[in-house]
Protein backbone atom coordinates (compact mmCIF):
# COMPACT_ATOMS: atom_id res chain seq x y z
CA UNK A 1 0.00 0.00 0.00
CA UNK A 2 1.55 3.31 -1.34
CA UNK A 3 2.41 5.95 1.50
CA UNK A 4 0.15 9.45 1.29
CA UNK A 5 2.45 11.75 0.14
CA UNK A 6 3.52 14.19 3.08
CA UNK A 7 2.47 17.70 1.38
CA UNK A 8 -1.42 15.69 1.39
CA UNK A 9 -0.82 15.18 4.74
CA UNK A 10 -0.19 18.97 5.48
CA UNK A 11 -2.65 19.91 3.49
CA UNK A 12 -5.44 17.77 5.44
CA UNK A 13 -4.43 19.03 8.64
CA UNK A 14 -4.64 22.65 7.96
CA UNK A 15 -8.20 21.61 6.23
CA UNK A 16 -9.08 20.19 9.59
CA UNK A 17 -8.17 23.72 11.91
CA UNK A 18 -10.13 25.78 8.89
CA UNK A 19 -13.05 23.44 9.38
CA UNK A 20 -12.69 23.46 12.54
CA UNK A 21 -12.76 27.35 12.78
CA UNK A 22 -15.98 27.42 11.14
CA UNK A 23 -17.99 25.26 13.23
CA UNK A 24 -16.77 27.15 16.70
CA UNK A 25 -17.59 30.47 15.05
CA UNK A 26 -21.38 29.25 13.59
CA UNK A 27 -21.87 28.02 16.97
CA UNK A 28 -20.69 31.33 18.83
CA UNK A 29 -22.77 32.94 15.86
CA UNK A 30 -25.82 31.58 17.28
CA UNK A 31 -25.23 31.99 20.59
CA UNK A 32 -24.58 35.80 20.46
CA UNK A 33 -27.48 36.39 18.67
CA UNK A 34 -30.10 34.04 19.98
CA UNK A 35 -30.05 34.40 23.92
CA UNK A 36 -33.31 31.69 24.05
CA UNK A 37 -30.46 28.85 22.59
CA UNK A 38 -28.47 29.65 26.35
CA UNK A 39 -31.62 29.91 28.15
CA UNK A 40 -32.19 26.18 26.74
CA UNK A 41 -29.02 25.25 28.09
CA UNK A 42 -28.54 27.32 31.24
CA UNK A 43 -31.75 27.76 32.81
CA UNK A 44 -31.64 31.37 34.09
CA UNK A 45 -33.91 33.94 35.66
CA UNK A 46 -33.34 36.82 33.26
CA UNK A 47 -31.68 37.96 29.76
CA UNK A 48 -28.65 39.91 31.75
CA UNK A 49 -27.48 36.47 33.17
CA UNK A 50 -28.22 34.93 30.07
CA UNK A 51 -26.00 37.43 28.00
CA UNK A 52 -23.26 36.83 30.82
CA UNK A 53 -23.56 33.27 30.20
CA UNK A 54 -23.47 33.23 26.67
CA UNK A 55 -20.12 35.11 26.96
CA UNK A 56 -18.88 32.79 29.10
CA UNK A 57 -19.55 30.10 26.34
CA UNK A 58 -18.11 31.91 23.93
CA UNK A 59 -14.94 32.11 25.79
CA UNK A 60 -14.89 28.77 26.44
CA UNK A 61 -15.50 27.83 23.14
CA UNK A 62 -13.15 30.31 21.55
CA UNK A 63 -10.76 28.28 24.36
CA UNK A 64 -11.21 24.97 23.20
CA UNK A 65 -10.73 26.40 19.50
CA UNK A 66 -7.59 27.70 20.30
CA UNK A 67 -6.39 24.64 21.53
CA UNK A 68 -7.07 21.88 19.61
CA UNK A 69 -6.83 24.51 16.63
CA UNK A 70 -3.31 25.48 18.30
CA UNK A 71 -1.91 21.62 18.55
CA UNK A 72 -3.09 20.90 15.04
CA UNK A 73 -1.17 23.69 14.40
CA UNK A 74 1.87 22.28 16.49
CA UNK A 75 1.49 19.32 14.53
CA UNK A 76 2.09 21.00 11.65
CA UNK A 77 4.55 23.09 12.22
CA UNK A 78 6.76 20.03 13.76
CA UNK A 79 6.23 18.25 10.79
CA UNK A 80 7.45 20.97 9.13
CA UNK A 81 10.11 21.69 11.47
CA UNK A 82 11.44 18.39 11.75
CA UNK A 83 11.89 18.02 7.30
CA UNK A 84 13.51 21.32 7.11
CA UNK A 85 15.29 21.88 10.01
CA UNK A 86 16.12 18.77 12.28
CA UNK A 87 16.99 16.64 9.90
CA UNK A 88 19.76 18.75 8.88
CA UNK A 89 20.86 18.87 12.67
CA UNK A 90 24.31 16.37 13.79
CA UNK A 91 22.03 13.00 15.26
CA UNK A 92 23.06 13.05 18.97
CA UNK A 93 21.39 16.50 19.03
CA UNK A 94 18.28 16.12 17.28
CA UNK A 95 16.48 14.80 20.14
CA UNK A 96 17.44 17.71 22.38
CA UNK A 97 16.62 20.67 19.68
CA UNK A 98 13.17 18.76 19.34
CA UNK A 99 12.51 19.11 22.86
CA UNK A 100 13.29 22.49 23.17
CA UNK A 101 10.91 23.21 20.31
CA UNK A 102 8.17 21.44 21.25
CA UNK A 103 8.45 23.25 24.94
CA UNK A 104 8.48 26.45 23.03
CA UNK A 105 5.31 25.50 20.86
CA UNK A 106 3.15 24.06 23.84
CA UNK A 107 4.08 26.87 26.17
CA UNK A 108 2.92 29.63 23.38
CA UNK A 109 -0.51 27.18 23.16
CA UNK A 110 -0.99 27.18 27.02
CA UNK A 111 -0.45 31.26 27.08
CA UNK A 112 -2.89 31.64 24.37
CA UNK A 113 -5.35 29.58 25.77
CA UNK A 114 -4.95 31.38 28.81
CA UNK A 115 -5.25 35.00 27.17
CA UNK A 116 -8.47 33.79 25.18
CA UNK A 117 -9.93 32.58 28.82
CA UNK A 118 -9.75 36.54 29.81
CA UNK A 119 -7.26 35.24 32.62
CA UNK A 120 -4.52 38.12 33.04
CA UNK A 121 -1.05 37.16 32.13
CA UNK A 122 0.29 39.79 33.86
CA UNK A 123 -0.51 38.36 37.31
CA UNK A 124 -0.05 35.15 36.08
CA UNK A 125 3.31 36.06 35.30
CA UNK A 126 3.81 37.09 38.72
CA UNK A 127 3.10 34.02 39.92
CA UNK A 128 4.93 31.97 37.24
CA UNK A 129 7.93 33.94 38.43
CA UNK A 130 7.76 33.12 41.99
CA UNK A 131 6.95 29.24 41.26
CA UNK A 132 9.64 29.25 38.41
CA UNK A 133 12.24 30.26 40.89
CA UNK A 134 11.21 27.62 43.35
CA UNK A 135 10.69 24.65 40.60
CA UNK A 136 14.12 26.07 39.07
CA UNK A 137 16.41 25.80 42.30
CA UNK A 138 14.31 22.17 42.52
CA UNK A 139 15.52 21.52 38.87
CA UNK A 140 19.14 23.04 39.04
CA UNK A 141 20.83 20.06 38.42
CA UNK A 142 18.26 18.98 35.92
CA UNK A 143 18.51 22.33 33.60
CA UNK A 144 22.61 22.23 34.04
CA UNK A 145 22.62 18.22 32.71
CA UNK A 146 20.03 18.85 29.91
CA UNK A 147 22.02 22.76 28.76
CA UNK A 148 25.17 20.73 29.04
CA UNK A 149 24.26 17.48 26.93
CA UNK A 150 22.89 19.41 24.37
CA UNK A 151 26.36 21.76 24.28
CA UNK A 152 28.21 18.50 24.28
CA UNK A 153 26.31 17.38 21.30
CA UNK A 154 25.90 20.13 19.18
CA UNK A 155 29.44 21.23 19.20
CA UNK A 156 30.53 17.59 19.25
CA UNK A 157 32.98 17.69 21.65
CA UNK A 158 31.95 14.05 22.05
CA UNK A 159 30.24 11.92 19.45
CA UNK A 160 29.19 8.19 19.91
CA UNK A 161 32.26 5.81 19.34
CA UNK A 162 35.01 8.16 20.32
CA UNK A 163 37.75 6.77 22.38
CA UNK A 164 38.18 9.33 25.02
CA UNK A 165 40.17 10.02 28.60
CA UNK A 166 37.59 12.16 30.61
CA UNK A 167 39.67 13.50 33.91
CA UNK A 168 38.10 15.30 36.80
CA UNK A 169 38.65 16.14 40.08
CA UNK A 170 34.86 15.33 40.57
CA UNK A 171 35.76 11.13 40.11
CA UNK A 172 39.03 11.08 40.70
CA UNK A 173 40.55 8.49 39.10
CA UNK A 174 40.55 9.10 34.79
CA UNK A 175 37.58 7.27 32.92
CA UNK A 176 39.03 5.95 30.02
CA UNK A 177 36.82 4.13 27.63
CA UNK A 178 34.61 4.50 24.19
CA UNK A 179 31.57 6.73 24.23
CA UNK A 180 28.38 4.56 23.83
CA UNK A 181 25.69 7.24 24.00
CA UNK A 182 24.79 10.65 24.62
CA UNK A 183 21.29 11.52 26.19
CA UNK A 184 20.02 14.66 27.39
CA UNK A 185 21.13 14.36 30.97
CA UNK A 186 23.70 11.27 30.57
CA UNK A 187 26.55 10.20 28.68
CA UNK A 188 27.47 6.73 28.44
CA UNK A 189 30.37 5.19 28.47
CA UNK A 190 32.31 1.94 27.90
CA UNK A 191 35.61 1.45 29.58
CA UNK A 192 38.69 -0.31 28.80
CA UNK A 193 37.50 -2.92 31.77
CA UNK A 194 34.01 -3.60 30.35
CA UNK A 195 31.82 -1.59 32.54
CA UNK A 196 29.40 0.89 31.44
CA UNK A 197 29.85 4.44 33.47
CA UNK A 198 27.24 6.61 33.21
CA UNK A 199 28.49 10.19 33.50
CA UNK A 200 25.79 13.17 34.26
CA UNK A 201 26.11 15.98 31.28
CA UNK A 202 26.78 18.66 33.80
CA UNK A 203 29.87 17.33 34.96
CA UNK A 204 31.39 18.46 31.26
CA UNK A 205 31.25 22.10 31.46
CA UNK A 206 34.06 23.63 33.04
CA UNK A 207 34.94 20.29 35.69
CA UNK A 208 36.12 17.95 33.05
CA UNK A 209 39.10 17.58 30.60
CA UNK A 210 38.40 15.47 27.46
CA UNK A 211 41.41 13.83 25.78
CA UNK A 212 40.56 12.09 22.18
CA UNK A 213 42.21 9.12 21.94
CA UNK A 214 41.66 8.45 18.36
CA UNK A 215 44.29 9.26 15.30
CA UNK A 216 43.69 8.51 11.97
CA UNK A 217 44.98 4.69 11.88
CA UNK A 218 45.04 3.79 15.40
CA UNK A 219 44.68 4.93 19.23
CA UNK A 220 47.04 7.24 20.55
CA UNK A 221 47.23 6.75 24.42
CA UNK A 222 49.87 8.54 26.63
CA UNK A 223 50.99 6.68 29.30
CA UNK A 224 53.24 8.17 32.41
CA UNK A 225 55.18 5.78 34.31
CA UNK A 226 57.29 6.96 37.34
CA UNK A 227 60.28 4.87 38.97
CA UNK A 228 62.81 4.95 41.91
CA UNK A 229 65.70 6.78 40.63
CA UNK A 230 67.72 4.63 42.93
CA UNK A 231 68.81 2.71 39.03
CA UNK A 232 70.15 5.33 35.98
CA UNK A 233 67.35 6.56 33.85
CA UNK A 234 69.01 6.06 31.02
CA UNK A 235 70.05 1.96 31.72
CA UNK A 236 66.51 2.12 32.67
CA UNK A 237 65.13 3.19 29.55
CA UNK A 238 67.01 0.77 27.05
CA UNK A 239 66.97 -2.09 28.86
CA UNK A 240 62.86 -1.81 28.94
CA UNK A 241 62.83 -1.15 25.30
CA UNK A 242 64.47 -3.94 24.59
CA UNK A 243 62.17 -6.11 26.48
CA UNK A 244 59.30 -4.14 25.09
CA UNK A 245 60.03 -4.99 21.47
CA UNK A 246 60.57 -9.04 22.24
CA UNK A 247 56.99 -8.96 23.42
CA UNK A 248 55.38 -6.61 20.94
CA UNK A 249 57.23 -8.43 17.92
CA UNK A 250 55.78 -11.88 19.19
CA UNK A 251 52.27 -10.10 19.86
CA UNK A 252 52.29 -7.90 16.39
CA UNK A 253 52.06 -4.89 17.98
CA UNK A 254 53.59 -1.42 17.46
CA UNK A 255 56.24 -0.44 19.47
CA UNK A 256 55.63 2.58 21.86
CA UNK A 257 57.75 5.77 21.69
CA UNK A 258 59.24 6.10 25.08
CA UNK A 259 60.77 9.41 26.80
CA UNK A 260 62.34 10.16 29.81
CA UNK A 261 60.42 13.28 30.79
CA UNK A 262 61.42 14.46 34.44
CA UNK A 263 63.70 13.34 37.37
CA UNK A 264 62.30 14.65 40.71
CA UNK A 265 64.45 14.24 43.55
CA UNK A 266 63.78 10.24 44.27
CA UNK A 267 61.56 9.25 41.13
CA UNK A 268 62.43 8.71 37.55
CA UNK A 269 59.14 10.02 35.23
CA UNK A 270 58.81 8.33 31.88
CA UNK A 271 56.20 8.86 28.81
CA UNK A 272 55.22 6.06 27.12
CA UNK A 273 52.89 6.53 23.27
CA UNK A 274 51.20 3.56 23.44
CA UNK A 275 49.36 2.60 20.28
CA UNK A 276 46.65 0.42 19.49
CA UNK A 277 44.16 -1.11 17.26
CA UNK A 278 41.59 -1.28 19.91
CA UNK A 279 40.46 0.25 22.59
CA UNK A 280 39.85 -3.00 24.59
CA UNK A 281 44.22 -3.87 23.68
CA UNK A 282 45.18 -1.43 26.11
CA UNK A 283 45.10 -3.29 29.45
CA UNK A 284 46.91 -6.01 27.23
CA UNK A 285 49.28 -3.49 25.98
CA UNK A 286 49.69 -1.47 29.37
CA UNK A 287 50.44 -4.85 31.14
CA UNK A 288 53.01 -6.05 28.86
CA UNK A 289 54.69 -2.05 29.58
CA UNK A 290 54.92 -2.11 33.14
CA UNK A 291 56.12 -5.78 33.31
CA UNK A 292 59.14 -5.22 31.17
CA UNK A 293 59.74 -1.72 33.26
CA UNK A 294 59.51 -3.62 36.66
CA UNK A 295 61.85 -6.81 35.02
CA UNK A 296 64.36 -4.06 33.93
CA UNK A 297 64.66 -2.18 37.55
CA UNK A 298 64.74 -5.40 39.30
CA UNK A 299 67.30 -6.39 37.34
CA UNK A 300 69.23 -3.67 37.23
CA UNK A 301 69.14 -2.91 40.73
CA UNK A 302 70.01 -7.00 41.61
CA UNK A 303 73.35 -5.76 39.51
CA UNK A 304 74.30 -3.46 42.50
Amino acid sequence: MDQEPRELRLARLLGYVIILAIIVYAIEFFLTKDVYIVRKIIPVSNESLAITYANYLVRGIDALLVGIGGYLIILLLRRIINRYVIIKAPTESRHIINLVIEGVLYLSLVLAVLATLGINLTGAAIGGAVAGVTIGLAAQTFVSNLLSGFTVASSKTLSPGDSVILGSWIWGSPIIGKVKKISILFTDIVTINGNEVRVPNSAFLGNTIFTKLDTSHSILYPYTLSVNADVPAKDLQALAEAKIKDVFEKEKLKLPTIYFTAKTGTTNTFTILIYAEDLNDLNRILTYVNTAFDNAYWELKNKK
